[in-house]
């Protein structure tokens, strides 16, 4: 899933709104320019100090947690797993079907065996429930689909092995005001050019076990061993860290701009169009995503929205649901099978101009019934 594949509305006309939408300025900026110019004139083309940098802004921020960069989000929940000792044992990790092929890729790259599970109604995340009776699961992934915090307490209490994937919900909190990403045994943010900080490709993972810790820093290592063992390049170049590091530095100046512009999208909803979940507690939302009552209603939405010139679509066709990605039965995961025939997504990113958001706000107004 992608947060900027999306058309904005186009900048030259404007509506009433309220509240005023800050603007966040570009998706790059002249301190991200500065920061990566640096980088290339130091020399350093591979890994070094801003990658360490990086790795220890992260590690402040999510105190005591260990932080690694590395080249993707993927590669980050691949080390996860490995780093945790189970990777190549074929053990059972549990993953929401609601999301991306990625998450098989990592369980897959890791030697393990992916558990495909549906999802909540409310907020599309992994549902705990779904868990009891499905035997043994050795790791659960807990993605915070759309910036919304997963239900962790009730995951912790069916797996030994936690893994936050919060490649959309970096900078949010869960209900308790928690830090996503400080809460399992490890912890997966991703720098994808369309996702809250955008270095292009790159990621952290986090761990709160320093044997873990070590584990990963050991297969990244590209020195000689004593001993051959496989391992893989996940490392992160550091004018791609550089780039990274500036955003991160901004990090609170950008959720804030995703805050506001979802609320200004709620308060102009009609009261017959409910607000995606998240809205009111604080999290930082990192799409906005409506449901509509069915499919007939999906398509009005939608027809409307592009209509005023706003690129609105489903966001995950059928067909790219997990379960039938493995040739599952589409009966087993009817919440999942339901969603892709009532979610409108709508833009929501970084560099989207209060005149932009005017368009956008203006249109979820007029929403048909």
């Amino acid at each position: 899933m992608t947060s900027q594949d999306t058309r904005p509305p186009t900048p030259d006309a404007t509506a009433p709104h309220e509240p005023v939408i800050p603007h966040n300025g570009p998706l790059v900026t002249e301190d991200d320019v500065a920061a990566v110019t640096e980088a290339l004139r130091s020399g350093w083309l591979a890994s070094g100090p801003r990658t360490a940098a990086l790795e220890e802004a992260f590690a402040e921020r999510f105190h005591p947690r260990h932080a690694t960069a590395v080249s993707s989000g993927t590669a980050g929940l691949t080390l996860a797993l490995r780093g945790a000792g189970i990777g190549d044992t074929g053990a059972t990790v549990a993953v929401p079907t609601y999301g991306c092929s990625a998450l098989l890729d990592a369980v897959l790259a890791a030697g393990c065996t992916p558990l495909v599970v549906d999802v909540t109604e409310r907020t599309l995340n992994l549902d705990p429930g779904r868990l009891d009776g499905a035997g043994r699961v050795d790791a659960v992934i807990a993605v915070h689909t759309h910036g919304n915090a997963a239900d962790l307490d009730a995951l912790r209490a069916r797996t030994a092995l936690l893994v936050e994937d919060c490649c959309q919900s970096l900078g949010g909190h869960d209900e308790r005001g928690r830090p996503l990403g400080g809460i399992g045994d490890a912890a997966v943010f991703s720098f994808y050019a369309t996702k809250t900080i955008a270095a292009g490709e790159g990621g952290v993972l986090l761990q709160s076990d320093p044997a873990a810790f070590e584990r990963v820093r050991v297969y990244q290592d590209p020195a000689a061993r004593e001993r051959y063992a496989p391992r893989f390049n996940y490392r992160l170049a550091d004018p791609a860290a550089a780039l990274a590091l500036s955003q991160f530095r901004r990090l609170d100046r950008i959720t804030a701009h995703r805050r506001a512009l979802a609320a200004g999208y709620t308060a102009a909803l009609p009261a017959h169009v409910a607000p995606p979940p998240g809205a009111a507690d604080g999290q930082v939302p990192y799409r906005y995503c409506l449901r509509a009552a069915d499919r007939a209603q999906q398509r009005r939405w939608i027809g409307h929205l592009r209509a005023a010139g706003i690129r609105a679509d489903p966001l995950i066709p059928a067909r790219h649901l997990l379960h039938r990605q493995l040739g599952l039965e589409p009966g087993g995961f009817p919440v999942a099978e339901r969603v892709v025939d009532s979610t409108v997504s709508v833009p929501l990113f970084a560099a989207l101009t209060e005149r932009q958001a005017d368009r956008v706000t203006a249109a979820l107004a007029g929403l048909p019934a």
